[in-house]
């Protein structure tokens, strides 16, 4: 028996309300020399990080400690991001007899992004070594920790090098995603379901689109559209709306917002391209990617060549092209769209659940590392 346990959803017997919605972030400080500079980043990294937990972390690791007593599982699973679900965890399995696995999903005070270096807390001194403890305090608490890429979890082995890491990449269950649509979208749709947040750009796609469409007219009049489905950062959208102007693009990209997850992929069931926008991240790989190959639609990961997703691209079928590589993106578009039928019967490796069960009993069961396995580490590829 086990509990996983994205913290404040439900209690056994009793519906608890959604965690509230993440506080937004301090406004930027503006650039300041001196001491009075210098204190106000300090602060500003220190009230991030406060946020983050502020009103619900403590809660949340009241109720599931009561959880833990009354069913007593075998297993608590904290997953994050948020990164402050497993301080949670901790508290609430202290003084318990259950296993504790940390599912780290994406880079905390190890390997973060090089966009990262722009978030308030990553700028304060007192925030980062307060991150960096409580990462420390969690992986050596924990009793197994789990990542989704082999290079975050190789980083996090040689800084903690007698924790117990692992790694098993992301899947998809494939009875929850629908098929490939039998009505896609007129001309060449294109389609990226997912935010757009820190290194994760869509001028050099939409710089594309443009050639892409000035090589193509009949493209064009067709009805080829970039869909964008998700939340937008300010400074991501100020930068659309440039190159929307600027390229005269507006009639041909859609900015849905965020939507519920049916009507997303939806939007991808009916694409002949899914985009994954894998930023500046070298230990992370966006879950999207696999979501749009089970279903079954060519898809482009933006991506260094020498990163985690690049990797995890060319292991299971994906598209690649370099995050600005804006004539590979305008050949591709005009082969899939003079040449479908190249794209229609593309190899994919298996990306569903099924595939990594016996992975991911051997985490829940503690049976060790495997005999196949480098020690800390998993090998599924």
């Amino acid at each position: 028996m086990g509990i996983h346990c994205r913290w404040c959803t439900r209690t056994a017997e009793h519906p608890a309300p959604p965690p509230p919605a993440p506080a937004p972030a301090p406004a930027p400080v503006p650039a300041r020399g001196g001491l009075v500079g210098a204190t106000r980043t300090e602060m500003a990294g220190l009230l991030t990080v406060w946020l983050q937990g502020h009103g619900w972390m403590l809660r949340s690791a009241l109720r599931a400690r009561a959880l833990i007593a009354r069913v007593q599982p075998h297993v608590v699973v904290s997953t994050s991001p948020p990164h402050i679900h497993h301080l949670a965890a901790w508290f609430a399995t202290r003084g318990r007899d259950v296993r504790w696995i940390v599912d780290l999903r994406d880079p905390w005070a190890t390997s973060l992004p090089r966009s990262a270096a722009a978030d308030a807390a990553q700028r304060s001194r007192l925030a980062k070594s307060l991150i960096a403890a409580v990462e420390r305090l969690v992986i050596h608490s924990a009793d197994q920790v789990v990542t989704t890429t082999r290079d975050l979890a190789a980083a996090l082995t040689a800084r903690y090098p007698r924790a117990p890491i692992r790694w098993i990449p992301n899947s998809v269950d494939k009875e929850l995603l629908p098929p490939k649509s039998a009505h896609p979208f007129p001309g060449l749709a294109v389609a990226h379901v997912g935010s757009l947040y820190q290194g994760r750009q869509l001028g050099p796609v939409l710089r594309a689109f443009r050639a892409f469409l000035n090589r193509h007219p009949r493209a064009a009049t067709a009805g080829s559209k970039l869909r964008q489905a998700g939340e937008i950062e300010a400074p991501q959208q100020e930068a659309i709306e440039r190159d929307l102007r600027e390229l005269d693009l507006a009639a041909h990209v859609d900015r849905l917002g965020r939507l519920p997850r049916t009507e997303a992929l939806e939007i991808l069931a009916r694409s002949h391209l899914a985009l994954v926008l894998a930023g500046d991240g070298d230990y992370q790989v966006p879950a999207k990617l696999y979501e749009a190959l089970a279903i079954g639609i060519p898809t482009l990961v933006l991506a260094p060549r020498d990163s985690a997703a690049a990797r995890a691209a060319s292991r299971v079928g994906a598209l690649l092209a370099e995050p600005d590589d804006v004539a590979g993106m305008t050949e591709l578009l005009s082969q899939l769209w003079s040449e479908p039928e190249r794209f229609a019967s593309m190899p994919v490796h298996s990306t569903d659940h099924q595939t990594l069960a016996p992975a991911m009993s051997a985490v829940l069961s503690g049976d060790g590392h495997g005999h196949d396995a480098a020690p800390n580490v998993v090998n599924l590829a």
